[in-house]
């Protein structure tokens, strides 16, 4: 082959090589300059609506929960809640904890001491999510200088509209409703604190494996945003009253004790 001809077929390798690059470097600048709707709909005083990509873990405390003396006994709560230590709940728990509003059932009806109860999710859920002082409580035997704290905590009411339409609750700032029912997923908008509906078309046409995997705290929830988009939340950061649990916490002779464990509002 005469040099002419080696100097054309690498002329012609490294313009192929250039254009290469140059449309990688094209389709990853597009794909960082997507922008997510910095202004979503807001139902309730939330945050400023910014992404953020690690939250699909336990939301932190509201900041006129810290340095409390709560803030330390919650932060003990979890932990033995993440242990699954049976244990604990029996020594915070007493003769007037209530485990349902008929009073029918006991903490033994939980079955607290398997790992795997139900009893153990529920309890993450609702006092992961964070906390709020109870101002009307009256509350017997309560200690004078201490509050009554109710989980998670939920400024939204009321959870079912006039319509009949159910809605969820969206617990803590800054959460990411997803396309699709994964973490990889693209981010539809980002919520704070808000009421979104419920959406049972989407529920109703998902295989059976994934509907009995919407109560389990890692499963994902279908809803419908108020602009009509349809996106998905992941369930530890949604609150569905017919299904999930609200935890009452009050401070008595010294001593942090489990109020109540009930289904829905708990009042």
């Amino acid at each position: 082959m005469k040099p002419a001809q080696i100097l054309m077929v690498i002329m012609i390798v490294l313009g192929a090589v250039t254009g290469s690059t140059l449309a990688t470097v094209a389709y990853l600048n597009r794909r960082q300059s997507r922008v997510i709707n910095p202004n979503p709909l807001v139902l309730f005083k939330g945050g400023s609506g910014t992404p953020n990509s690690s939250f699909e873990k336990p939301i932190t405390l509201q900041k006129k929960q810290n340095n409390s003396e709560f803030t330390q006994f919650r932060q003990r709560f979890l932990e033995s809640v993440k242990r699954r230590d049976a244990n604990f709940i029996r020594a915070i728990s007493t003769p007037q904890t209530q485990w349902s509003r008929s009073g029918t059932i006991d903490i033994e009806t939980y079955k607290i001491d398997d790992s795997q109860s139900n009893f153990w999710q529920a309890m993450e859920k609702a006092v992961g999510a964070g906390c709020t002082i109870e101002r009307n409580a009256n509350v017997a035997e309560k200690d004078a200088d201490s509050d009554v704290w109710v989980c998670p905590d939920m400024a939204l009411s009321p959870i079912s509209n006039a319509a009949g339409q159910a809605q969820v609750g969206i617990l803590g700032e800054n959460v990411n409703v997803r396309s699709q029912p994964h973490t990889r997923s693209d981010i539809v908008v980002v919520l704070s604190k808000e009421l979104v509906q419920f959406d049972t078309e989407n529920f109703t046409n998902l295989p059976v494996r994934q509907q009995e995997s919407i109560n389990d705290i890692e499963g994902w929830t279908p809803v419908i945003l108020n602009d009509g988009k349809r996106g998905w939340v992941q369930n530890r950061f949604v609150y569905y009253e017919t299904r999930d649990y609200r935890v009452s916490f009050v401070r008595s002779r010294g001593q942090w004790r489990l109020r109540y464990f009930l289904r829905g509002g708990g009042n």
